[in-house]
């Protein structure tokens, strides 16, 4: 990393500090024909080249900079000149040219030299310097794990980085948040800056392959100038710029196919289902309805078709009557004894994961064109195409990006940026949840069955089989099919332009003015229709037609100038600026009911009446900035930075909020106290920060009364749905930061940081008497707070000349807490997960009733009833049968935390001669969720039993087991899916996120076909995944940040294997 890092710096500084030696002629440049020609390779102490090594003549400004492949070709004047050849992070040398022709130049790493250039807020800095908290990725740590999206790429590779991708559909958005939740109602997202300007758009719409590097900006200190918007953290993005040199091309394939990164839980089979229902109701019949053997045996038979089928009492084609339409050739499947009848047979078998997801390809290319046009002009060019048709039939993303950047310098004192991108995206989701998939009992088929023909029942207006949503056949699923996306088309369309123009003008060496403005347009356009054939609300006959838009327009104005001087061992960096940035969306809406025909998708082929909307919304933000640094001999340094922002969205008399930070640092390593241990440890580093920043990311109008449309007894008029509000203000963040930096034996990196971030001000809902007309309103009353710790370790093993082995580890924890809320506490439910906000606790504690486990005598679930005493302690447990005795929320109690205490990521990286090698492991731990899939499961009936519950259910007195004694309908004593702490479970998992194998064939083979590099690689994502979810069938990211799997989860994670190639020109 510090090595690609060093390049970039390199690149410029010798862009602005070395010419060729050159001569004008009648307007043409010719070299000096007397100069003596110098070539060859630089290399590191691992045999590794070097690019854009500075080689220079002494005594004159004739240079060159090394090529990706480490070569150079210099004219020099003589033989015997001497060439100071010098690279960041390494010895300089000088040798004479004669000594060098045609070899290989070693330098020697210089550990005490290396200055590593990183992009923080408006500019640049030297890492010994920055006193705040960053982390930066680079490309090289994203082309080595190819990812298809950049949050993929980012998982596990920045402590305090925590990104959860809840779903595996392709083009899926992740949940990113940086050290913890910063707020209770408004948005936790980060804010992403590209170039120096604001982005909008979906993070995964960027192209992995464009991008230089990333930087986490993660404390006051790094992210205050960015003032309200920084409340969550800011991820700078800095995309790839041309070099000086030659032209080169680089062209990048990558093909692959993908699975579930953690299989289903194996499915119990329709027989084995038609016999667990049997004894569900056998158990019923004695256990609740008093019967003998003999009549429950006869009971079960005579019912169990009717578990999963209603009554039809139809005659066939052939003259049969059917007493019910079931999956068999006869009424009654299941004999006295509980087993299938032998003369019974299944019409048909229809496996819904078998026909619901496929391998199929995704194909990912990228080409981009570099160089230098003349000595003041650098261009960068590439295009990208993703097509992923990811692993669920019907669904895919297609995402094109093409991107141009031309920097000019137009003297010695002004150069020019400007960079423009386009970016088309298409998303074909599935709107079908997953629980579909996982719980749709295997008796059922997606598809109308004809008894008739003994067939699939054949559209007349496809051709095609007819969905079978359940409303006149069965008992369970009604109105759903596992296949109704096949008549659905979804379909979201986005386009963006987002381009940006500067101006950099030196007005003196030591001062420097910036000039931008940053231009971000993003159209949306999003479909939706569904067929008659599974029709409106799920009911055959009725189609439905949704058409919805966005028209989004942002402008970004920043002035700033620079002041940077160094005075013997006292150096300044003063930085002053204002920005305004505003942006426009116009939305609209608009829908149709009452398709005519299969096959029609307008909304002027509908008959019902059209619902249509439209609306925009604006917001504007003034911001004036600045930012001061001073350095004392390279040992002390200490920042401050003020930054006062005006935001629309609040009232006049609270619209201006002031933030800022102060932070020092000292290099301890440089004292001549020190060196004596300089052998050993080579850099110590102490930092601390403190500062505000703000979260205006909430609602728009949040200080004004709003009013809506509405009628009574058919008038049309406008009623309050919001009361006014203007003394509400920013969300304010308040952030310590301490850390360490460290170097030992020039190969261990380790830093380690604690932070506290106290986030006050924060905005909810306050309730009001109901005699005043609203049940509450917007105020500032909210606290909480997130104390953590960081700790990132790299290490080199082995280093050396063929083989060099690397460890980054990295691992993070946080507890938030909540300081102060309106009310006392607060229940909240999220589908199927209880959580109860309270001083003291956190966002995501779960409250749940007790299990107490299976009774090994009657096979029924137990619970423990609970007393409490006047300070709501638990004084005392009561097991109990009785569900009702624990049902209500007065029995819940805290039974742990959705949020992990800690997370990270170990990356092990080797390389031997022309091999490479690397695997990433993710890992979290502390975390709970509630499996409400897992729970469903435990039915042998009315869902997809999996057949860990039917082989370890309860049979007979003395079985100790976790799963109940199975009922199919009398099920009120055992309640086998009541909620509880019965399907609570711990979400600690390891995951293989990443695994790269390549080869990267030899240079002076491919040099004989004008190939500069050529690498081959494969790689593999989610290969492998430990933990208890895994083990249920419940992919552990599924849970995302709320730790509940329910209706709504995402597509699993994918495990993907994929092929691919690198080449450059």
């Amino acid at each position: 990393m510090r090595k690609i890092k060093c390049f970039l710096f390199i690149l410029f500084a010798c862009f602005i500090s070395l010419s060729v030696s050159v001569a004008r002629e009648n307007g043409v440049l010719i070299f000096n024909q007397d100069a003596y020609l110098v070539t060859g390779r630089v290399l590191d102490n691992n045999g590794e080249p070097l690019i854009g090594v500075s080689l220079i003549e002494k005594g004159t400004t004739s240079g060159t900079i090394t090529s990706v492949d480490g070569q150079f070709t210099l004219n020099v004047s003589s033989s015997n000149a001497i060439l100071s050849i010098s690279y960041v992070g390494f010895k300089p040398i000088e040798v004479t040219a004669n000594k060098i022709n045609n070899t290989d130049i070693v330098l020697q790493e210089d550990v005490k030299g290396l200055e590593e250039i990183i992009v923080v807020a408006y500019g640049t800095a030297k890492k010994s310097s920055f006193t705040g908290s960053a982390t930066v990725i680079n490309s090289a740590d994203l082309e080595k794990v190819q990812p298809v999206n950049l949050t993929q790429g980012l998982q596990g590779l920045s402590p305090g980085l925590q990104i959860v991708n809840s779903s595996g559909a392709p083009g899926a958005d992740a949940s990113i948040l940086i050290r913890g939740l910063g707020s209770i109602t408004a948005n936790n997202s980060p804010l992403f800056v590209v170039d120096g300007v604001p982005y909008a758009g979906d993070l995964n719409t960027i192209s992995p392959s464009e991008i230089e590097s990333l930087t986490v900006l993660k404390d006051a200190a790094s992210t205050s100038l960015y003032g309200s918007r920084a409340g969550n953290g800011v991820i700078l993005i800095t995309t790839k710029r041309g070099k000086p040199g030659k032209v080169k091309v680089n062209f990048n394939a990558n093909w692959g196919i993908s699975d579930f990164a953690v299989d289903f839980p194996e499915k119990s089979s329709p027989e084995r289902q038609y016999e667990l229902t049997f004894e569900g109701l056998y158990n019923d019949a004695v256990d609740y309805m008093g019967f003998s053997e003999a009549e429950a045996r006869q009971y079960a038979h005579d019912n169990v078709t009717r578990i999963y089928w209603l009554e039809s009492n139809t005659v066939l084609a052939d003259g049969s009557m059917r007493k019910y339409l079931s999956d068999w050739n006869m009424d009654y499947p299941v004999g006295l004894d509980g087993k299938i009848k032998p003369e019974a047979q299944r019409l048909y078998n229809f496996d819904v994961y078998e026909e619901s997801f496929k391998h199929r390809i995704k194909q990912d290319y990228s080409v981009d064109i570099s160089g230098g046009l003349g000595d003041k002009n650098t261009f960068f060019a590439s295009f990208s195409l993703l097509n992923d048709k990811g692993i669920y039939v019907g669904e895919q993303y297609k995402r094109a990006n093409a991107r141009a950047q031309l920097t000019s310098k137009i003297n010695d004192r002004v150069s020019l940026d400007n960079s423009i991108n386009y970016i088309t995206s298409t998303d074909y989701n599935v709107s079908t949840p997953f629980r579909a998939f996982r719980n749709f009992p295997t008796v059922y088929t997606p598809f109308i069955w004809d008894h008739n023909t003994n067939d699939y029942a054949v559209s007349p207006y496809t051709g095609g089989r007819i969905l079978d949503v359940g409303e006149q056949s069965r008992t369970w699923w009604k109105g759903w099919s596992a296949f109704g996306y096949l008549v659905e088309d979804t379909k979201n369309k986005t386009d963006q332009v987002f381009a940006k123009t500067s101006a950099n003008i030196d007005i003196f060496p030591f001062l420097t003015y910036r000039i931008s403005y940053g231009y971000d347009y993003i159209q949306r356009f999003n479909s939706w229709s569904r067929s008659p054939e599974r029709g409106t609300n799920l009911k055959p006959g009725d189609g439905l037609v949704d058409r919805s838009g966005n028209r989004y327009t942002a402008h970004t104005f920043s002035n700033i100038i620079t002041f940077d001087k160094e005075i013997g061992k006292h150096h300044m960096n003063i930085l002053g600026g204002a920005e305004i940035y505003n942006w426009r969306s116009d939305d609209w809406s608009s829908g149709r009911r009452g398709l005519a025909m299969v096959g029609m998708t307008e909304q002027s082929s509908a008959s019902g009446a059209a619902t249509a909307y439209s609306w925009n919304d604006n917001y504007r933000l003034v911001s004036f900035l600045s930012r001061g640094e001073y350095d004392y001999d390279n040992k002390y340094y200490l920042t401050g930075s003020y930054r006062t922002d005006g935001s629309s969205r609040f009232h006049k008399d609270n619209r201006w909020g002031n933030f800022w930070s102060i932070g020092g640092s000292w290099r301890v390593s440089q004292e001549s106290f020190m060196e004596s241990t300089s052998h050993w440890l080579n850099n110590l580093k102490l930092k601390f920060s403190y500062g505000e920043v703000g979260n205006d990311n909430v609602s728009l109008y949040a200080y004004q009364s709003l009013y809506a449309p509405s009628n009574y007894y058919g008038e049309s008029g406008v009623k309050l749905s919001r009361l006014p509000t203007p003394d509400v203000k920013w969300e304010t963040n308040v952030q310590t930061n301490v850390g360490i930096e460290m170097t030992l034996l020039e190969k261990i990196n380790i830093s380690f940081e604690l932070y506290r971030r106290k986030s006050k001000d924060l905005l909810m809902n306050k309730p009001l008497p109901y005699s005043l007309g609203k049940s509450s309103y917007l105020a500032n009353i909210g606290d909480i707070k997130n104390d953590g710790w960081e700790l990132e370790v790299d290490y080199y093993p082995f280093k050396i000349k063929d083989f060099d082995w690397r460890v980054s580890f990295n691992i993070s924890g946080y507890k938030n807490k909540i300081t102060s809320l309106p009310m006392g506490e607060e229940i909240r439910t999220d589908h199927s997960l209880t959580y109860k906000w309270k001083v003291g606790g956190s966002l995501y504690d779960i409250y749940a009733p007790l299990w107490a486990g299976v009774d090994t005598d009657t096979g029924h679930n137990t619970w423990y009833k609970l007393s409490f005493d006047e300070n709501g302690k638990v004084v005392e447990k009561e097991l109990t049968k009785r569900h009702a005795d624990i049902s209500t929320t007065d029995q819940y109690v805290k039974v742990g935390s959705s949020l992990p205490k800690a997370y990270g990521g170990i990356t092990n990286s080797f390389r031997y001669k022309d091999f490479d090698l690397s695997f990433m492991f993710y890992y979290s731990f502390g975390a709970k969720y509630y499996d409400s899939h897992y729970a469903e499961s435990s039915q042998a009936f009315g869902s997809n039993a999996s057949t860990e519950f039917t082989e370890q259910r309860w049979q007979q007195p003395g079985d100790i087991t976790s799963v109940p004694k199975l009922y199919a309908e009398r099920s009120e004593t055992s309640r086998p899916t009541a909620y509880s702490t019965q399907y609570l479970f711990n979400n600690d998992y390891l995951r293989l996120r990443n695994l790269t194998f390549g080869y990267t064939v030899p240079s002076n083979f491919l040099s004989k076909f004008g190939v500069g590099n050529l690498r081959l690689f494969f790689v593999g994502e989610n290969l492998w995944t430990l933990g208890k979810a895994q083990k249920h069938g419940t992919d552990p990211e599924n849970v995302g940040i709320g730790g509940v799997v329910g209706d709504y989860a995402g597509l699993p994670i994918r495990k993907t294997f994929s092929f691919g190639l690198n080449i450059q020109f």
